[in-house]
């Protein structure tokens, strides 16, 4: 069957952003006089789950409730802010990310984003790599607020394929983690994983490929088992 689309999924498929996200949590938990402090370790270990509200409700309700509602709010919007910035100030795309897109754009291929993360991470990126990734010729940017169920459930993906008119078989899913990989599969989209500097540890036996990058890679290799 015929590609007609690149899904990419979260934001680690494009860019390596994990330790600048790790950073400006700690920041943002310091402003809101919360003493908790992620090393790189602990920040890896948190990535097992997609969605960084889900993650801070996990660990406040294993804390004993430390959290409202409000707070979890309050301080995912402020490291929201603390990292775009930061990522907008400039971002180098992972390799061969760039002109995989391109390619799928000179084939007449959709591309969309298909994530568990909020719009303004996509955005910072966007502007952080100066045109590179330019989400004005994307077919779709789905986010966290397009789905009632996050991943690894397949909702999102299942939304994309919808949004874009294809079938599962004539798409392709590009992902990070092992969660955001179960969910691309469950949505039955051939799927392969390119595992970031923080999830490098996961199992990624779900994927049908697993690349260190898509440096070198045509989409038609990608489908190459």
């Amino acid at each position: 069957m015929t590609l007609k689309a690149i899904l990419l999924g979260s934001i680690g498929t494009v860019a390596e952003t994990s330790d600048i996200q790790r950073r400006a949590y700690n920041q943002a938990l310091a402003e809101a006089g919360i003493e908790w402090q992620w090393d790189p370790e602990n920040y890896r270990e948190l990535l097992n789950e997609p969605g960084g509200k889900r993650r801070l409700a996990r660990l406040s309700s294993a804390a004993g409730d430390v959290l409202s509602d409000g707070q979890i709010d309050a301080i995912h919007d402020r490291k929201t802010d603390i990292a775009c910035a930061e990522v907008a100030g400039g971002v180098d795309l992972r390799p061969g990310v760039a002109t995989l897109v391109q390619e799928a754009f000179d084939a007449g291929m959709s591309v969309a984003f298909v994530t568990s993360t909020y719009r303004p991470n996509i955005d910072a990126i966007a502007t952080g790599a100066g045109g590179a990734l330019p989400l004005e010729r994307f077919a779709a940017v789905l986010t966290t607020e397009d789905c009632e169920r996050g991943k690894p459930a397949p909702d999102v993906y299942i939304a994309a394929l919808d949004r874009l008119g294809v079938d599962a078989a004539e798409a392709i899913a590009i992902e990070d983690s092992a969660a955001s990989v179960s969910a691309a599969k469950a949505a039955g989209i051939y799927t392969v994983a390119t595992p970031g500097l923080f999830t490098a540890g996961q199992d990624f036996s779900a994927a049908d490929r697993v690349l260190e990058s898509l440096e070198g890679e045509s989409i038609a290799e990608l489908r190459r088992t």
